[in-house]
């Protein structure tokens, strides 16, 4: 299963032939190693759970390398014209990165978030390392028969994907009627503590009046005695 916090490669990492890849140019970690971040989730939330219009997804688009389409300068990229040298650091400290962040440059499976790097996680930062990463190898053995050419194959990848995003707008639907019910419990707690410190501040009041009227009536009595 593709891990929904990464976005699922489209082409492959930047692979120039020119160049070797740097030392850090995968990430040696996944993304349930990271520290939790709730402005993170909640910001992941917001915008799977109310995402951008198609038109307004910004972010450039990678074109897989076999593909016969042409890029536009700023709107879309060839997987194997992207170079190693192009691309930014991300410290593993860093993450998650805020999804305004400047670097988040690549459009990602996920409408609305942009991404580090090609096939990076969602988090920021490029993608596991393919010497780590055993998706390819697990997604033969499921897609065995869908494997006999580059269409079928890249079908049933997106297939793959589909369903990971799907799992993930799922988690994040969750998540939101969690703390929409944590909202309502809170108010409703919030309700009672009021209700029970004015009711508090009643019986003060009242015994602080019988106490009152009780000293008035001793003093009268002693006023009468003298």
């Amino acid at each position: 299963m593709t891990n929904p916090n990464s976005a699922p490669q489209t082409g492959g990492a930047p692979t120039p032939p020119q160049e070797e890849p740097p030392k850090n140019a995968y990430a040696a970690y996944v993304p349930h190693d990271l520290k939790y971040s709730t402005a993170f989730e909640d910001a992941i939330m917001a915008i799977v759970n109310n995402p951008p219009s198609e038109s307004q997804d910004s972010g450039i688009r990678i074109i897989p390398e076999d593909s016969s389409e042409i890029p536009v300068e700023g709107i879309s990229v060839k997987a194997d014209a992207i170079s190693w040298q192009s691309l930014p650091e991300v410290r593993e400290e860093e993450l998650p990165l805020p999804l305004e962040d400047g670097r988040r440059v690549f459009r990602s499976p996920v409408r609305g978030v942009r991404v580090t790097h090609p096939g990076g996680y969602l988090h920021g930062g490029p993608g596991l390392d393919p010497e780590m990463d055993t998706f390819a190898e697990d997604f033969l053995q499921r897609n065995a028969a869908n494997t006999n050419d580059a269409q079928t194959l890249r079908a049933a990848q997106q297939d793959e994907i589909a369903q990971s995003i799907g799992e993930l707008k799922q988690r994040m639907r969750e998540r939101q009627r969690a703390i929409e019910s944590n909202e309502r419990i809170e108010k409703e707690l919030k309700r009672m503590r009021e209700e029970h410190e004015m009711e508090m501040k009643v019986h003060r009041q009242l015994a602080e009046k019988r106490k009152a009227k009780k000293e008035a009536k001793e003093r009268e009595r002693a006023g009468k005695g003298g």
